[in-house]
């Protein structure tokens, strides 16, 4: 990574954001879902309403470099940038707020995000090159917090914020959430990048696609014990109007040419009746086909159904565990015999693609009669995909803080460190080691995807050219992850 300055240090305009997504270092996998950054593009919308000029840069996307970024700080000149981070990019996005500081000294860097919104005293005292922190949702917090900074106003009247004051960190009283999801704009699409990228936008799916992200809802109101939802929306679930939904996915259609969707919302069908509502719209849209997660409590057979008749080629279900005492013990309020019944339902529905997901360690206590419950319910039904990952004990998680307490993790885990593949744990279970946690993650996806009739029944439902060269590219870097441990 160079440091050299590119031209003479630009003079920051006050009306000029830059919202940044940092690297990520599995970014070029194919084996791991690689989405478009709709957080920025939400709050970008919310700033161009409050009157600024906003560009995004996303460094998943695109190679960074800090001539790259020089570039960027030369031609926008932003008074602010503002940087979103998971736990395992929250170290990158640093390291960009001080390129940014040693580019453009007087911009002002803001963090937001899931590690931020979790520990916002931390990251401040643990990353001096971010001036403010927005906690929880950002899109009004941002903008008022920008105008004040172009107006040279006080910041201690602004709710969901922190910001060092006196040699500390101060914290204002958090932000309500947002009330009616449909008074904030559409997310600022045109500032995205629609050309292909790594990977696929959700397992199954080239990203030879137009795909494109839409959330129907924020929040769930389930607080499984793993879940870093929790720091930012806490057990809230708000829906958007169907009317509203219908509108943005014409303007994706007309606009981005969008032709499959990605529904991202933590749980789709919570409410089927409006699930329905959208599913016609869907069909209405002019799109191809789009998929969704949801949980095996909230779907029926009619429901699927119609999900199918409307275009859907993928549910997904989170399960984590075959096992009923763990699934009690996460809070995960789903039984067995609902994740039997919704996966048959769903293949008697005809939807192409069912995918459960999994987690290793989902419980400090778990067995090997846990895990062994576990594998059976992998093996015994018709899944397409599933995804096993070893747990990561997320700041801001109840399970974080019984594993802390039970001394079950390293001290001074680097935070890039918290990943679901590709790294050894630097954490352990009361049963199992890291080594163990990763052996069983390797055991069930081995079992699963190296049947002879699981090839055989993929390679023959390949439809085109572009299929087959997303699962040659997909069945090569599964084999490089199970040889060699590495993404």
């Amino acid at each position: 990574m160079s440091c050299t300055p590119i031209g003479a240090a630009p003079v920051p305009d006050p009306g000029s954001v830059l919202l940044v997504r940092p690297p990520d270092p599995f970014q070029g996998s194919a084996l791991l879902s690689h989405t478009r950054p709709m957080n920025l593009a939400y709050l970008a919308s919310s700033l161009r309403r409050a009157g600024f000029r906003v560009a995004i840069a996303d460094y998943e996307a695109l190679p960074y470099s800090e001539e790259h970024l020089a570039a960027l700080l030369q031609r926008l000149s932003p008074g602010v940038v503002g940087l979103s981070a998971t736990t395992p990019t929250i170290g990158s996005a640093a390291l960009l707020a001080q390129a940014v500081k040693r580019l453009s000294g007087d911009t002002v860097t803001v963090i937001g995000g899931s590690h931020a919104s979790a520990l916002p005293r931390e990251t401040l005292d643990e990353f001096p090159s971010f001036d403010y922190l927005v906690r929880g949702e950002g899109e009004l917090t941002l903008a008022e917090l920008c105008l004040r900074l172009q107006d040279g106003g006080a910041d201690q009247e602004i709710r969901g914020i922190a910001y060092r004051s006196g040699g500390g960190v101060r914290m204002n009283p958090p932000r309500e959430l947002v009330a009616d999801l449909d008074s904030l704009p559409f997310p600022a699409r045109d500032l995205l990048d629609y050309s292909p990228r790594a990977g696929h936008s959700s397992r199954g799916f080239s990203n030879t696609l137009r795909s494109g992200e839409i959330f129907t809802s924020r929040g769930c109101p389930v607080a499984c014990s793993f879940c870093a939802i929790q720091a930012t929306f806490g057990r809230s679930v708000r829906f958007r109007d169907p009317a509203c939904i219908a509108d943005e996915l014409g303007l994706m259609v007309r606009e981005q040419q969008v032709n499959h969707v990605v529904i991202a919302d933590d749980t789709f069908t919570l409410d089927p009746e409006r699930a329905a509502s959208i599913c016609e719209i869907l069909l209405r849209s002019g799109i191809r086909s789009w998929n969704c997660d949801t949980r095996v409590n909230t779907v029926t057979p009619e429901l699927l159904r119609l999900m199918r008749r409307c275009g859907c080629e993928k549910v997904a279900f989170g399960v984590e565990s075959g096992s009923p005492r763990l699934l009690g013990a996460m809070g995960k309020g789903i039984t067995v015999e609902q994740v039997e019944r919704a996966v048959c339902w769903a293949r008697e529905a005809g939807i192409r693609h069912v995918e459960g997901n999994f987690i290793v360690g989902c419980d400090p206590s778990e067995t090997r009669e846990d895990l062994e419950q576990t594998r059976r319910l992998i093996q015994g039904l018709p899944w397409t995909f599933v995804s096993v990952s070893v747990v990561v004990p997320y700041p801001g998680t109840p399970l974080r803080e019984k594993m802390l307490t039970a001394g079950l993790i390293e001290p001074g885990v680097p935070w890039e460190d918290y990943v679901i593949f590709g790294k050894k744990p630097r954490w352990r279970t009361a049963n199992f080691s890291a080594e163990e946690l990763l052996e069983y993650q390797r055991s069930f996806t081995r079992s699963f995807y190296l049947r002879p009739r699981y090839v055989l029944g993929q390679l023959a439902a390949i439809r085109s050219r572009e299929e087959l060269g997303y699962w040659t590219r997909a069945g090569f870097s599964y084999l490089k992850w199970y040889a060699t441990g590495k993404m």
